[in-house]
């Protein structure tokens, strides 16, 4: 693309050369600069408003009249100070992460009743040198992101001071080459963001595919011609005629193995939390630790073969087969611990758990609205079906692996496609607002 005629020295170390028309200022000299202390709680005698939270810039890029936000209240005087308008910039300020410091959202309307919330900057640029527009692309830069990451404090927090805010070096194009520059990156980045919504939502397709598929075979079978029989389960309907019908409990253990209380205090297990499982996978290592320093929830031993439901917030339908070979895995209480006997192939009771069927059945079994709940006992008493043939089993899973292993490879290709365009949008961003290509004369509609 297209370079700059002239460039000279920023005098800024990690920012190099820029434009030669472009100046440097610190944000504090064209910008009102503030964080904000109001928080969620609601105070009894002080005015009701919407309160615009972390999470809503952080998830967004752009603050205007669609958002949700929370209710809360605030006196009048922090209502006056921190409401929103059109033209602010809002930045996070402090995280677990120091990468989540200095995500930017910018403010697209005006506000009566919407103010800005705790762990958040307000920033108000001046009107005669910076366009927010501008600033909020220029925040959303690699390099000032990298930047605000090494300003950061702290061990298990991070945060940025308001200093560090304020003497950020800007960098200061015309306000007609800052809009240009922000239309220009307003109109590129949303087209990336399209075509990376279109490729999202074929994932999901095909992971949609692939679960009608495990959801097909695990209740049919894969002979289209077999005969049928009615299952006697009423949102079942029929399934192939050699197959049987048994409640769980008379097929598999449910719970079968226990650390006693009396473990050895320095016993190492590895442990697998409710938060560490989605439907059918893993989604960290198990956990190493010391019996004395577990939670009391770490109990229940589990090998390799099982499959463990969850019997806690079964909305998460925290669901997977357990393919790890260790003597010393450990999972939760709040997960219920099937083991086939060995007269079945223990990835078909698997499939067959984390099929949409028994997983609705699962939750409908549910009690409890904020927390839902079942016991061990609901699924020991789980109807369940499958081939009377051990091989018929395997061959049922053999074939799901196999059509699995051919969507997966595709998502695989398409989410590596997103990684690309994601890296491609913040490349873009920012080599216009560091001025390293100019846009000045691109068409922008």
């Amino acid at each position: 693309m297209k370079r700059y005629d002239k460039y000279k020295p920023s005098k800024i170390p990690w920012i190099g050369n820029i434009p030669c028309h472009w100046y440097v200022k610190k944000l504090r000299f064209i910008s009102d600069v503030q964080f904000s202390n109001v928080d969620k709680k609601i105070v009894e005698g002080e005015q009701e408003i919407k309160l615009c939270n972390y999470l809503d810039v952080y998830n967004n890029d752009f603050i205007g009249k669609d958002i949700d936000f929370m209710i809360s209240t605030a006196s009048l005087a922090e209502i006056e100070k921190f409401r929103l308008k059109a033209g602010d910039v809002l930045a996070t300020k402090d995280s677990e992460d120091p990468n989540d410091i200095g995500v930017p959202a910018l403010v697209k309307d005006d506000f009566e009743d919407v103010i800005c919330g705790y762990h958040l900057a307000q920033i108000r640029p001046s009107k005669t040198a910076l366009l927010g527009m501008y600033l909020f692309r220029l925040l959303q830069s690699d390099i000032i992101r990298q930047h605000f990451a090494t300003q950061a404090n702290g061990i298990t927090r991070f945060g940025l001071s308001v200093s560090s805010f304020k003497d950020l070096q800007v960098l200061l194009p015309s306000l007609p080459e800052q809009t240009v520059i922000a239309r220009y990156l307003d109109k590129k980045t949303a087209q990336i963001d399209d075509l990376i919504t279109k490729k999202q939502r074929l994932i999901e397709l095909l992971k949609e595919e692939r679960a009608a598929i495990i959801n097909q075979v695990v209740t049919k079978g894969i002979n289209p011609h077999v005969k049928m029989k009615d299952s006697r389960i009423e949102w079942l309907g029929k399934i192939p005629e050699h197959w049987e019908v048994k409640r769980l409990k008379y097929i598999a253990d449910i719970n079968s193995e226990s650390l006693p209380e009396n473990t050895n205090s320095d016993y190492e297990l590895e442990y697998i939390d409710i938060g560490n499982v989605t439907l059918g996978s893993i989604i960290n290592k198990p956990e190493r630790m010391l019996f004395k320093n577990a939670p009391s929830r770490a109990r229940r031993i589990s090998r390799k073969g099982d499959t463990i439901v969850s019997t806690v917030r079964t909305y998460l339908k925290a669901i997977t087969y357990i393919d790890i070979d260790k003597s010393n895995l450990v999972v939760s209480t709040g997960f219920t611990v099937v083991r086939p006997r060995d007269t079945l192939e223990k990835k078909f009771i698997s499939y067959l758990l984390t099929s949409e069927v028994l997983v609705e059945t699962v939750c409908s079994l549910s009690v409890g609205v904020s927390y839902p709940a079942v016991n061990a006992s609901d699924i020991g008493n789980l109807l369940v079906w499958y081939p009377k043939d051990k091989n018929e089993q395997s061959i049922i899973v053999k074939y799901i692996e196999q059509e699995a292993f051919r969507i997966n490879q595709t998502i695989t290709k398409i989410q590596q496609e997103i990684k690309l365009l994601q890296e491609y949008r913040t490349a873009l961003i920012s080599e216009v607002v560091t001025g390293k290509i100019d846009v000045r004369d691109e068409v922008v509609a």
